[in-house]
């Protein structure tokens, strides 16, 4: 695996061994890391320094070979040059990073493959794909936070940690000094908790920055702390003052001395000089508090390497829970992140990212991001890394492979000026033409350009009735035709991987309906294409788009905790000898619909899919067919479940699907897409005109994606993860139900 090493004062990539997931500890698969300006400065001084004073000409290292030659013996002073011969010091920064469980050792019971997380600690949560972190500091990721976001948990536990020794109250008068990445999470945190919050900062940028975030921020050259701080709050001075900013000199910690009340607290989050004048502590009588990284359990190996928890009645806030408690902050939305990420770098461009945060250039950064090969691509807007490409935009579903929020896939966008997105119709059949074409035909950001059938008879009908101008029975034939951006494959199953493939490879955006292959081994070739020709992709899984949806995962979003939910879908017999039933043309009603399914309980539940269980009916050779009707148990990381009940027996004259979902003392009951009641919630009831199952909102997906516009567009992981889980949902069908 690749990790970032310091070594002469710079940032290398290099290849190392991966760890292992030994007992207590997680191994997680990187998708983002922090660089904090200052924790990573010195750690890069540092071995500069060492580098200096290892260099054999200096007097240093001469006076140290004699005093090893006196000490040890000649032998002592062979196996010193031995190991200099090894190569120069190297560190391996780093110590706060997300990504996704991978494996876990003996004694981690409730992180799953899969489950995204944040992880922290200096020579853990190291710049690296693959990390090995301690449970205890290791931390899942609540929904609706994207793992670019999660990674700026360790800095923001530093921040909490920091906040609760100042024991504020509500409506109390906090001042923060310094305001990089710990003093702007603090003052947030702190305004969440009722504080009256003041930010004052060396650096004008920074306290800009402060105050587009909403508060009272200045920087020291503009207003003198010492008359803004009386001004606020009305002469009585702070309640509390956490000092974040990191200085050799004892002025900081003076300053916070004076804008302190008498009896207040003074809590020092950063490094800064300890010479107080004792007759402002004395008068005062204040409490002069040191705040300890991430809080109870910091340094403590019996916490953090052997697991041993403190019990919460006596420890409230240890450094894991601490973690916790910011990433709900931020889900909440109390804690904003996206303005303060300045810049997201490749791995690959670590160097680069560390003459950032060292001022090279002149800039002074606040948030400095590693992207790692296989993690999400960085938020919308993103300025782009210095020398680089630009930067590519994130809004989006999934992260990789659980179907949670996430950023969107990189792709290009259509040059601005596009008057219309032309559309091939690859396959021409029932659902297309009467799903697809109102849509398309009612939607003005589209046009169809051309339709490709198997047979010449019926391309050229289907472009006749519908006025296509283009009519063709092979793909290849209209994708050298300039005006057709995107092809909708809607041809019958097995051919759909086929000529997704063929369509991206010529540099087309797709939409595929449902499912995208049939074979699970078709899977990661087709979204590496698209990835690789940086093209849109998309499945037909309309559902998701559907208002009831929406509205759904409105409601949901506001309520905590694991969910139950139940989806019934009455789908009614196919006579036998029906293509769809045909192994190897249609793959059967599982892969064939039910995809569908898992792909809409993975995006109302926002977590993993982990467990997949089912039993179907037995065969009896006659109405019942295997895998027509089943029920099964999906589980989730976050200890959600539903169960799945799929079945062709019933009467056609019964709606069809019916969803219902209980989370934190709410029901919500969707039926067949036509109507949401909410239970005791938060509201959100909603009834529809017609059935809407989604398919024009998910037109106006892909139309605000290709246009490079904000858009809730299926991602390429929540793709992958609705395939897999189905292709397990069909294993588990057939290998317990069938084989009975």
């Amino acid at each position: 695996m690749k990790q970032v090493l310091l070594r002469d004062g710079r940032a290398v990539v290099e290849e190392v061994p991966a760890p292992a997931a030994v007992a207590g500890r997680v191994l997680v698969r990187t998708a983002f890391s922090v660089l904090s300006a200052g924790t990573e400065r010195a750690v890069l001084a540092a071995t500069e320094a060492a580098s200096l004073i290892d260099d054999a000409t200096s007097p240093q290292r001469l006076r140290r070979a004699l005093e090893i030659l006196r000490d040890e013996g000649p032998g002592g002073v062979v196996d010193r040059i031995r190991a200099r011969r090894a190569g120069p010091p190297e560190a391996a920064p780093g110590y706060a990073a997300a990504g996704l469980v991978q494996a876990v050792g003996r004694g981690v019971a409730d992180l799953p493959p899969g489950t995204p997380v944040a992880c922290a600690g200096a020579g853990y949560a190291s710049h690296a794909e693959m990390i090995a972190v301690p449970r205890n500091l290791v931390v899942p990721v609540p929904q609706g936070v994207a793992l670019e976001e999660a990674a700026f948990t360790t800095i923001g536990a530093i921040a909490m940690q920091g906040v609760r020794r100042a024991g504020i109250q509500v409506g109390e008068c906090a001042v923060v000094l310094g305001l990089g990445l710990v003093g702007s999470l603090a003052a947030q945190i702190l305004r969440a908790a009722g504080a009256i919050v003041v930010g004052f900062d060396a650096d004008s940028t920074r306290a800009d920055r402060a105050r587009a975030l909403g508060f009272d921020a200045w920087d020291l050259a503009s207003r003198d702390p010492r008359d803004e701080v009386p001004r606020v709050t009305g002469g009585l001075l702070a309640d509390a003052v956490v000092v974040c900013a990191a200085s050799k000199g004892s002025e900081v910690t003076n300053l916070a001395l004076r804008l302190c009340r008498r009896k207040g607290r003074v809590v020092l989050v950063g490094d800064v000089g300890l010479g107080l004048e004792r007759a402002l502590l004395y008068e005062k009588e204040i409490d002069l508090l040191m705040s300890t990284s991430y809080g109870p359990g910091r340094y403590d190996p019996e916490y953090e390497e052997k697991g041993i928890d403190y019990p919460p009645a006596y420890v409230r806030w240890t450094e894991n829970r601490n973690m916790g408690s910011f990433l709900r902050l931020v889900a909440d939305g109390r804690v904003r992140l996206r303005p303060l990420i300045d810049r997201v770098l490749p791995l690959e461009e670590a160097g680069a990212a560390y003459d950032l945060i060292a001022g090279v250039g002149g800039e002074r950064p606040l948030g400095v991001v590693l992207r790692y090969p296989d993690g999400p691509a960085p938020p919308a807007g993103m300025p782009a890394p210095a020398g680089g490409s630009p930067a590519e935009t994130v809004a989006g579903d999934a992260a990789a492979p659980a179907g949670r929020a996430a950023g969107a896939d990189p792709i290009d966008p259509l040059p601005p000026g596009t008057a219309t997105i032309g559309v091939a119709l690859c396959g021409a059949g029932a659902f297309v033409k009467a799903a697809h074409l109102p849509a398309l035909r009612a939607h003005a950001g589209f046009t169809v350009r051309a339709a490709i059938a198997a047979t010449p008879v019926s391309a050229r009908d289907t472009a006749r009735r519908h006025a296509i101008p283009r009519a063709a029975t092979r793909l290849a034939e209209v994708l050298d035709d300039e005006a057709v951006q995107l092809v909708l494959v809607g041809t019958r199953h097995h051919l759909h991987a086929a000529q997704a493939l063929e369509a991206l490879e010529a540099g087309r955006h797709v939409l595929v309906e449902k499912p995208l292959c049939l074979d699970e081994r078709e899977i990661t070739p087709i979204i590496a294409t698209a990835r690789r020709a940086r093209r849109m992709l998309a499945v037909g899984f309309n559902r998701r788009y559907s208002p009831l949806v929406r509205r759904t995962r409105e409601v949901l979003a506001r309520l905590d905790g694991p969910l139950v939910a139940t989806y019934r879908v009455n789908a009614g017999a196919l006579p036998a000898g029906h293509w769809a039933l045909d192994p190897g043309e249609g793959g059967g009603r599982i892969l064939g619909e039910c995809c569908h399914f898992v792909d809409l309980l993975l995006h109302l539940v926002g977590s993993p899919l982990t467990m997949v269980e089912a039993r179907a009916l037995p065969s009896d050779g006659n109405r019942v067919v295997c895998s027509d009707s089943f029920v099964a148990t999906l589980g989730f990381a976050d200890g959600s479940r539903a169960a799945l009940v799929y079945t062709g027996l019933g009467d056609p004259g019964l709606a069809k699907e019916r969803i219902e979902v209980f989370r934190h003392g709410t029901a919500l009951v969707l039926d067949d897409f036509t109507a949401l009641t909410v239970h005791g919630g938060p509201g959100g009831s909603l009834s529809l005109p017609r059935q809407d199952k989604g398919i024009a909102g998910q037109w106006e997906a892909i139309a605000r994606r290709l246009r490079g516009e904000p858009s809730d567009l299926v991602t390429l992981a929540a793709i992958e993860a609705a395939m897999r889980g189905t292709f397990r949902l069909d294993r588990a069908v057939r290998g317990e139900a069938c084989a009975s």
